[in-house]
């Protein structure tokens, strides 16, 4: 009965995986705060959630992720 319920139900959205790990998370005021803003815009949009693509979120959480380490030890992040 499990394997009928998987097949009917459709393949969740990759860009939600990564956009749920911006919840409840705090963006500095600058570049990213904006960018996030101007994604969620668009992906709040409509039902296509404006063309938001996994690229772009996944190049803003690894934008963001480099962010807090090199706020975290700016020295490291100064070497590499």
């Amino acid at each position: 009965m499990a394997a009928q319920e998987n097949a009917e139900r459709p393949a969740p959205d990759p860009r939600l995986k990564v956009l749920k790990k911006f919840r409840g998370k705090f963006l500095p005021k600058g570049p990213l705060r904006e960018r996030h803003r101007e994604l969620l815009k668009r992906w709040e949009s409509g039902d296509d959630h404006g063309g938001v693509t996994f690229e772009e979120l996944k190049a803003l959480l690894d934008d963001w992720r480099a962010d807090q380490a090199r706020r975290k030890n700016p020295k490291a992040a100064a070497q590499a």
